[in-house]
């Protein structure tokens, strides 16, 4: 089996809950998962998002640190393919958007991946859907342009049209869809157009295909696969199941992975092209 780098997973929350589902602990060993960026998720309705969101990456921090054959990445270049890497991620600028000081104490936590809205906008920008044309705020672009100096990933999933473009003009981070389909294919407004594809690609980043049937609509994920090959390149895509965030998934976890990677065999992809595709593409992207 090829193993998987899964850009999206929300998986805290059961860690929290510690009642698994989608993905179980037992599945995250090296010859399944290269590796996975674990979604943090708190409720915009939420008294204090911010220190919810605090306890769920102290929970998940302290669950995972004393495993043996998992590595949590603080530093993005340092990658142990002997083991699955976790990457904690915060879903949702609400959680962050009030003090900048909200930031470095997520950053200081071990946080490297940051989405900028959820499906609700916030004080830094627009989601996809509350408005797809409007974009950053006066805040958050001042907020992308503080980001180049520190060593994080800004993750366009959920974010407006607008705020999507908005970001790839100004920042000098890495920069990924982490769990979005292709808006081409499904007019979803959570998925996402081709000119924001373009733009991520122009600076090396990639877009994740989400497992979700509202996501997929009446295509599979090969055939979202098949998009971004035949229009960006091999080099455009990663796999971004959103795992433990979605109740409509198309393929089971572990053997879903496998699954897919078979079909790809059948389509001619090689297995170089799949290696990229599952997680070589991404490592790519880190270095």
């Amino acid at each position: 089996m090829i193993p998987v780098f899964d850009l999206h997973c929300d998986t805290p929350l059961n860690i929290k809950k510690k009642n698994f589902n989608h993905i179980h602990p037992d599945d995250l060993k090296p010859s399944i998962f290269s590796g996975a960026i674990f979604a943090h998720f708190v409720y915009p309705k939420e008294k204090e998002p911010f220190d919810a969101g605090i306890k769920l990456v102290l929970s998940t921090v302290n669950y995972l640190k004393n495993k043996q054959k998992i590595n949590i990445v603080y530093d993005l270049k340092q990658i142990d393919l002997k083991k699955t890497n976790i990457i904690l991620g915060i879903e949702g600028g609400h959680i962050f958007d009030k003090y900048f000081s909200q930031f470095e104490t997520l950053y200081e936590l071990g946080v490297r991946v940051f989405t900028i809205t959820w499906n609700n906008s916030n004080r830094l920008g627009y989601s996809a859907f509350d408005n797809d044309k409007k974009g950053l705020t006066k805040k958050g672009k001042e907020f992308i342009k503080i980001l180049r100096n520190y060593d994080v990933m800004i993750d366009l999933s959920h974010t407006s049209t607008r705020t999507a473009l908005d970001i790839c003009k100004i920042a000098k981070n890495k920069i990924f869809a982490s769990h979005s389909c292709i808006r081409t294919l499904n007019p979803f407004v959570r998925n996402i157009d081709d000119e924001v594809i373009k733009a991520i690609v122009s600076l090396g980043g990639i877009v994740a295909i989400n497992f979700s049937k509202k996501h997929l609509g009446n295509y599979n994920v090969i055939d979202h696969i098949n998009y971004l090959y035949e229009n960006f390149g091999i080099d455009s895509i990663g796999i971004g199941s959103d795992f433990d965030g979605i109740s409509d998934p198309v393929a089971e976890c572990p053997i879903g992975y496998k699954k897919i990677s078979q079909k790809l065999l059948k389509q001619c992809y090689t297995k170089k092209e799949i290696e990229k595709i599952f997680y070589k593409n991404f490592l790519r992207m880190l270095r």
